[in-house]
């Protein structure tokens, strides 16, 4: 299983508050379900590490209630705690799919109803207004081939199939499900126009790079503004379109204005007029970011005076482990900038994976663009320079 599973560097969020918010009701029976706890996340400003975390109590027959705040509509992903749904790999490790979890859409005054059963993957969903009718139209089409496709890598992955010509034939099977359940998405974008899910669902694809530009610009293009424009996803994909159009190669770059900087600083962008820029965005959370990071001031150094490097963080927490991070690690001294919520330069920008690399030009055209660590990058940027 690639797309489905694979463990892509990625920055996700729960767009919803633990504030003043108003009431949503889940209410439900799973059959199977072998579990006395049911776990989830949100997003929250007001504590500490910037997520709140809360728990349904189930009954032994598999019953559950639960009544919680929630200022705006919130796609959320519920860990339902029974190991005959995890995807668990020998000697550590498991495969976080979907198809594993409970998908409920809140929002405020919702009554949602669960129903279903726990076989090796949670086949439950949620009903009761027309989100959760949506996502359980669209999700009992997608979880059984989920599910099929992460079972397929969990036989490889334990080693219950050696051959190596089985192996490949399980790749190809991988692939072909990974196709249609993203053809399934497209389509039910298309043709739910109007749905809350649907533009969630848009959304979800854009930030994972399931759809390419094009397809998604024309994709939200055809969605029921007048509908869906006081949805959080609405103005969530909106932006991220706008990413795709300003940050497309050839164009100049976005402004960069933050006084979110680690010395304090303000920092304008703009200000790098003259020379080359490396935008990097990363995270301390990110392997792969921070394992580039060496060879990046290796080439600061090697280009001292015509190049600058502006890191971009996106952090869940107020921001202590990115200054923790860059005080143990001064050989990075360039440009420290901090992406917040009111100054969200990962949408403005439309980054969809970790790290994401863009080089500028003296002038401020955007040359490139690179998401992970790619010996591409660097090779591009000599022929840039010399």
């Amino acid at each position: 299983m690639k797309k489905i599973i694979t463990a892509i560097l990625i920055f996700t969020g729960i767009t919803a508050h633990a504030q003043s918010g108003n009431n949503f009701t889940v209410i439900g029976k799973i059959k199977n379900l072998n579990s006395k706890k049911m776990v989830f996340s949100l997003k929250d400003a007001t504590v500490p590490n910037g997520r709140r975390t809360d728990s349904i109590m189930v009954k032994p027959d598999g019953s559950f209630s639960y009544k919680g705040k929630i200022n705006e509509l919130t796609y959320i992903n519920i860990w339902v705690n029974d190991d005959k749904v995890m995807k668990q790999v020998k000697g550590g490790g498991y495969y976080p799919v979907k198809s594993s979890q409970l998908q409920i859409m809140a929002a405020p005054g919702a009554h949602i109803k669960v129903a279903g059963q726990i076989t090796d993957f949670v086949d439950a969903y949620p009903s009761g207004n027309a989100a959760n009718n949506d996502l359980a139209k669209l999700n009992k089409k997608i979880n059984p081939l989920t599910n099929e496709s992460v079972n397929y890598s969990l036989k490889i992955a334990n080693k219950e199939i050696s051959d190596s010509l089985e192996i490949k034939k399980l790749n190809v099977k991988m692939e072909q499900l990974d196709k249609a359940v993203d053809k399934i998405k497209e389509d039910f974008v298309r043709n739910h126009t109007a749905s809350a899910t649907a533009i969630w669902l848009l959304s979800d694809m854009m930030l994972r790079r399931q759809l390419d530009n094009p397809t998604a610009i024309a994709l939200f293009g055809k969605m029921n503004k007048e509908k869906l424009v006081n949805t959080p996803y609405y103005v969530e994909a909106a932006k991220r379109v706008d990413g795709m159009s300003a940050t497309a190669i050839g164009n100049m770059v976005p402004d960069i204005k933050s006084m979110n900087t680690y010395d304090g600083k303000p920092f304008d962008l703009a200000s790098l007029r003259g020379k080359f820029v490396i935008v990097d965005f990363w995270g301390t959370w990110c392997g792969p970011c921070i394992s580039g990071m060496p060879k990046m001031k290796e080439y600061l150094d090697k280009y001292k005076g015509k190049l600058e490097i502006v890191g971009v963080a996106q952090e869940s927490d107020d921001g202590t482990n990115w200054r923790k991070f860059i005080a143990k690690n001064p050989a990075y001294n360039w440009h420290h900038v901090l992406s917040r919520e009111k100054e969200d330069y990962i949408l403005k920008f439309s980054v969809a994976g970790f790290p994401t690399k863009i080089i500028v030009d003296p002038q401020g055209k955007i040359l490139a663009r690179y998401v992970g660590e790619d010996e591409g990058f660097y090779t591009q940027l000599d022929a840039f320079i010399k």
